[in-house]
């Protein structure tokens, strides 16, 4: 009996040191302390024509603060707030909602100090911009970081629902499978910060943005002159430039050449000529050299040096002809002769240029909606996103670049020796000494895998050049290079060379020669397109496409659930349709 009065319910009717009666009085006493310190050390200091406005602002803060504490007290307790009663939830969000807050204060604060001080309203708004912008940021990168790296992408109600039906199971009481599945690791664990890719560098991107957006509120308020002024400039140029690098990184490069015309000069020629008078060579001379000769800025310059440093590259990768002496080229681009123009590397892009070896090879969100737009346009085949991220996510090799720029290929012995044979070539013959490039039947014992089979692709161009692109399978969809004869027809290229180029440049003629593919290929009666498009009204035959892309061993793979999932994923997620 003595221990009945120790059960929980007891203990948590034991009386507190302090009640929340008195301690809401506790809490109401501090802030008159602080309001009357505040009126009797910190506002006398200020100019006496702001007294009055000081004063009343004091006392509102502090009344506003002793409504929010009363309201509190006696509005209804809300229990289970929080249903998963994840240890980290409150350190996430209470913790952070209080931070921002305390920002929000001294934004609010500040921006009515400058106000009152300086008489300079854009100011006081810019700073209260900047300064609520990065409490909304704080708010959205804890809540993301929260999301993803401790719920693995799922809400606290999702975690309880999922907690519910388990206990229903054990309880016997049946449920779906699907109810009972739980994410055992966050999806985006590579990336930055455990975060969906693209997300951090958006909102770097929105926070640069708005940093600039202050900037302009702010200098619209104030005149600047000299010194002044010149530092303006340099935080706008600063503010530009980070800006549009995030737009270059997040888009790719082809996203600034919308912005060519602000960054293109305006030819001033025809003034020029019409003020030139007949007989004066003289000036006619000085303006040609001034308009077509003028020595090239720090951005044309390092665009100079990216076109050599890729032109060199395709060189030595036998991917172009070398048309003149690296030296000849330079020495064209240092020339400030009349006669000789500029030549490659001089020409003036119409566009800033990020140039990013490595980020520019990458298929983008942005390039698929280009290619599927176009798509519908000419064919009157609409696919959705979600569609193709799905089956890219399935059916793609990782990425279609080597980490030496070069396209990601698989050499095939036994398409080799069909395709020798097809060129009227002996491959029984030449198969001595080369048992591990030309082979009759299909083995995995000879594959290198990465840079390595380039040396086989290599030492198969001795044989047979073309038979040796055709033999391989190339980039991010790992498509065999003999589709150049009827399944990629379509994408008109020059010739097997001309293929190859276009496989070391960008995943974007990955994607395209998929595209043309999966037009062409036909299984039960029906190009693989038809499988996917959005005829099915959303009712997709995952089933047929991969069986007609993988073959026979699509089933042991599973291939066609993977894509069904992902598809789902990628739908629910919503980013597909920003």
């Amino acid at each position: 009996m003595e221990n009945a009065t120790s059960t929980p319910e007891n203990l948590k009717k034991k009386p507190k040191l302090i009640s929340e009666r008195n301690y809401i009085f506790i809490h109401i006493a501090a802030i008159l302390i602080i309001m009357l310190a505040s009126l009797i050390f910190i506002v006398p200091g200020m100019e006496s024509t702001n007294h009055t406005f000081a004063n009343g602002f004091v006392i509102i803060v502090a009344l506003s603060f002793i409504y929010g504490l009363v309201a509190r007290h006696i509005s209804p307790k809300v229990k289970d707030r929080n249903p998963n009663f994840n240890p980290y939830h409150t350190f996430f969000f209470r913790g952070t909602v209080i931070l921002s807050i305390i920002l929000v204060i001294f934004a609010v604060l500040g921006a009515l100090f400058v106000y009152v001080e300086h008489d300079n309203l854009f100011q006081a708004i810019g700073l209260a911009t900047t300064v609520i912008w990065i409490a909304l940021f704080l708010i959205y990168f804890m809540w993301s970081v929260y999301h993803y790296n401790i719920n693995y992408g799922l809400t606290d109600q999702d975690w309880q629902r999922i907690y519910d039906f388990r206990d229903m199971h054990s309880k016997g009481i049946p449920v779906k499978p699907s109810d009972l599945e739980m994410p055992e690791y966050n999806p985006y664990k590579s990336q930055t910060f455990g975060l969906p890719p693209g997300t951090v560098r958006g909102m770097i991107a929105f926070t640069l943005l708005m940093g600039g957006m202050s900037l302009l509120i702010v200098s619209f308020g104030t005149q600047y002159t000299g010194v002044d002024a010149a530092l303006l400039s340099q935080q706008f140029e600063f503010f530009e430039t980070a800006f549009l690098m995030m737009i270059a990184f997040y888009f790719g490069d082809k996203s600034l050449k919308y912005l060519r015309e602000r960054w293109t000069p305006k030819q001033a020629g025809n003034q020029d000529s019409s003020n030139a008078q007949p007989g004066n060579g003289a000036s006619a001379t000085t303006n040609q050299i001034s308009n077509t000769s003028r020595p090239m800025d720090n951005m044309e310059i390092d665009n100079a040096f990216f076109e050599m440093e890729d032109r060199n590259f395709s060189i030595e990768n036998g991917l172009k002809v070398e048309e003149m002496p690296a030296a000849t080229q330079q020495r064209a681009i240092l020339s400030t002769s009349f006669e000789t123009q500029p030549e490659l590397s001089l020409h003036r892009e119409e566009y800033v240029q990020i140039k990013d070896n490595t980020n520019s090879k990458l298929l983008s969100d942005m390039d698929i909606r280009i290619a599927l737009d176009e798509l519908e346009e000419k064919d009157n085949i609409k696919v959705s996103l979600p569609v193709i991220k799905a089956i890219v996510k399935v059916e793609s090799a990782g990425r279609g670049h080597l980490s030496d720029g070069r396209a990601k290929i698989l050499f095939e012995g036994h398409k080799f020796w069909y395709w020798l044979k097809k060129f009227n070539k002996d491959p029984k013959a030449l198969s001595v000494g080369n048992e591990d490039i030309i082979y009759e039947k299909w083995t995995r014992s000879h594959y290198r895998v990465g840079i390595k089979e380039y040396d086989r692709l290599e030492k198969a161009r001795k044989i047979d050049p073309k038979a040796a692109v055709y033999a391989s399978s190339w980039g991010l969809f790992q498509i065999l290079g003999e589709n150049l004869e009827h399944n990629i027809k379509s994408r008109n290229y020059q010739g097997f060379e001309d293929f190859e180029s276009k496989q070391h440049e960008s995943e974007y003629f990955h994607f395209l020669d998929f595209l043309a593919f999966i037009k062409i290929k036909k299984v039960r009666g029906k190009t693989l397109i038809n499988y996917i498009s959005e005829e099915n009204e959303g009712n997709y035959d995952w089933e047929s496409f991969a069986y007609g892309y993988n073959g026979s061993g699509y089933k042991a793979n599973e291939y066609h659930i993977k894509m069904k999932h992902f598809y789902e994923q990628f739908k629910n997620e919503q980013t597909w349709t920003a």
